[in-house]
C-alpha cells in the first residue's frame, strides 16, 4: 500500500525528482502521469527550463511523441523549448514539421533560424535552406558557418566558395567550421591557386594552430598537387594527430609517392601514433604505384601479426592491384581465391587490367568470365578483353566481342580531364569541342604527336 504525498509547490516536484534519480525522472514528469500533471499547471517561467530538460531527454532517447506531446501542455514555452523541439525534429529527418514549428514560433531567434537552416541543407533542400538564410535578419557566424556547410555537404563547392567570400565581405569573422568546409570545398576543385589564397586567410586569421583545419588544409594542398604546401601545413602544426599522419600517408600513396608514404608511415610512429586501417591502405598504394612488391607483401602481413589489424576488402584490393601490376598474376589469383570474403567486380578487373599489361589471354579471360558473370553490362572488362585480343593479332575475336558489346548493349562510361590556368578550370572529354579554342587545342596535340613520332624515328634509326 502506498504513502500519501501531498504536493505543496514545484519545489516538492524538484525534491522528487533529485531523490527518485535522474534515470526515473523522464517518466515521473510524463504528462498521463500524476506528478507531471501537476507539474504543468503550477509551474513559474523559471520551471520551463526544467521541462525542456525532459524534451531534449525525450528526443535523445528516440520518444519524439512523447517530447511533442511535453511540449503542447506546456503552458509557458520559452524559445529554447522551441529550439529543443524543432531541433528533436531535424535530428529525426522530419523537416516539414520542423519547418512548420518554426513558421508559427512566436519570438525567433538566431538559433531557431540556424536549427532550421541545418534542417533543411542536411535534407538536400539547400536552395530552400539558401533562401531562408537571405530573410534571417542578422545571421552570426555560426550561421554563417551553417549554411556554408550546407552547400558543401550537397557537392556544391564553387557556390560553397562564393557564399565563404561573401561571408567575409559582409564583415563575418569565419569560425573554424566555416574554414573547414571551404577547405573541403576547395580540394574537391583542386585549384592550387585558390588553395593558396584560402590558406592565406586562415594565416590573416590566427586559425593555423588548429589541428582540425590544419588537416583539412593538407588535404585540399595534396589534392591541388603541392605536398610542399601540405609538409609545410604538417611541420608547422603545434598538435598534429593520427588522421593528420593519415593524410600525408594516403596523400603521397595515392599519388604514386612510394619512399614519401613509406617514410611518412614510419615518422608517424616516430611522434607515437600507431598506425591504423587507412594508414596502411595509404602505404599499400604507395608500394603499389612504385612496384615495392616485397616491401608490400611485408607490410601486408604485418597488420595482422605486429598489429592486430585485420586486413579489410580494401587491403586486399591493393594487394591484388600490386601484385598484378608487377607481374605477378597467379599469385594475385590465388590471393583473391583465398580471400575471407567473395570477390567482387574491382578485384576480377584488377587482376584483367594486370592480364592486359602482362598479355596473359587465358588468365585475362578467365578473369573477364568472371566480371561479367557479375556484372554483364561492365564495359571496362570488355574493352581490356577486346584491347587483349588485339595485341596479339586476333581481329575476328575483337569484332565479335565488340558485336557482344552492342548485344549487351554495354556502353562505356564518359572519362574526363581537367586543368587549371590562371584561376580557371577547363574541362574535357573524349572528342570533346565544345571548348572556344578547340581548333588551337587539337591542332597543337597533332603537332605534339608529329614531333614525338619524328623524335621515336631518329631513335630507332
Amino acid at each position: 500500500m502506498g504513502i500519501p504525498l501531498r504536493i505543496t509547490g514545484i519545489k516538492t516536484v524538484y525534491a522528487i525528482v533529485k531523490f527518485t534519480g535522474r534515470r526515473n525522472t523522464v517518466s515521473l514528469l510524463h504528462p498521463q502521469n500524476g506528478l507531471g500533471a501537476y507539474a504543468l499547471f503550477h509551474m513559474r517561467k523559471e520551471d520551463v527550463l526544467m521541462l525542456t530538460k525532459r524534451i531534449s531527454d525525450y528526443s535523445l532517447k528516440g520518444r519524439i511523441g512523447d517530447a511533442r506531446e511535453l511540449f503542447d501542455k506546456m503552458p509557458v514555452r520559452s524559445s529554447v523549448s522551441w529550439n529543443t523541439m524543432i531541433m528533436a525534429y531535424a535530428k529525426e529527418g522530419k523537416t516539414h514539421i520542423a519547418m512548420k514549428l518554426f513558421i508559427v514560433m512566436p519570438d525567433k531567434d538566431v538559433v531557431s533560424w540556424t536549427a532550421i537552416i541545418t534542417a533543411l541543407s542536411r535534407g538536400s533542400h539547400i536552395e530552400d535552406a539558401w533562401r531562408l538564410f537571405k530573410l534571417m535578419p542578422e545571421p552570426s557566424s555560426v550561421s554563417w558557418a551553417s549554411i556554408i556547410s550546407g552547400f558543401q555537404q550537397n557537392g556544391l563547392a564553387a557556390e560553397t566558395l562564393c557564399r565563404f567570400k561573401e561571408m567575409l565581405s559582409v564583415g563575418v569573422q569565419p569560425t573554424s567550421h566555416s574554414f573547414t568546409s571551404a577547405l573541403t570545398a576547395s580540394a574537391d576543385l583542386a585549384m592550387l591557386s585558390l588553395s593558396q589564397q584560402l590558406y592565406s586567410q586562415l594565416l590573416k586569421r590566427g586559425f593555423e594552430s588548429n589541428t582540425h583545419i590544419g588537416n583539412s588544409a593538407i588535404s585540399m594542398f595534396i589534392k591541388s598537387g603541392s605536398f610542399r604546401n601540405a609538409r609545410r601545413v604538417l611541420e608547422d602544426l603545434p598538435q598534429p594527430d593520427i588522421v593528420t599522419w593519415n593524410a600525408m600517408v594516403v596523400g603521397y600513396g595515392q599519388n604514386g609517392y612510394g619512399i614519401e608514404a613509406i617514410m611518412s608511415f614510419h615518422q608517424m610512429q616516430k611522434a607515437k601514433f600507431l598506425p591504423d586501417r587507412v594508414s596502411f591502405l595509404g602505404l599499400l598504394h604507395g608500394c603499389s604505384h612504385c612496384g615495392y612488391v616485397e616491401k608490400g607483401k611485408q607490410y601486408f602481413r604485418s597488420m595482422e601479426s605486429n598489429y592486430g589489424i585485420s586486413p579489410g576488402p580494401e587491403h586486399y584490393a591493393c594487394m591484388v592491384d600490386l601484385l598484378s601490376r608487377a607481374g605477378f598474376l597467379k599469385e594475385a589469383h590465388k590471393l583473391i581465391k583465398e580471400m575471407p570474403f567473395e570477390p567482387t567486380c574491382i578485384f576480377w578487373r584488377t587482376l584483367l587490367n594486370g592480364c592486359r599489361i602482362w598479355g596473359d589471354l587465358e588468365l585475362g579471360f578467365y578473369a573477364a568470365n568472371r566480371i561479367l558473370e557479375l556484372d554483364p553490362y561492365n564495359s571496362s572488362a570488355c574493352l581490356m578483353v577486346i584491347d587483349i585480343y588485339a595485341s596479339a593479332g586476333r581481329w575476328k575475336e575483337v569484332l565479335e566481342m565488340r558485336r557482344q558489346m552492342r548485344k549487351r548493349e554495354a556502353r562505356k562510361e564518359l572519362g574526363c580531364s581537367w586543368i587549371e590556368i590562371k584561376g580557371r578550370i577547363h574541362l574535357f572529354t573524349t572528342r570533346d569541342d565544345t571548348h572556344p579554342e578547340a581548333d588551337h587545342i587539337y591542332l597543337t596535340l597533332l603537332l605534339l604527336s608529329c614531333d614525338n613520332a619524328h623524335n621515336a624515328h631518329i631513335v630507332r634509326n
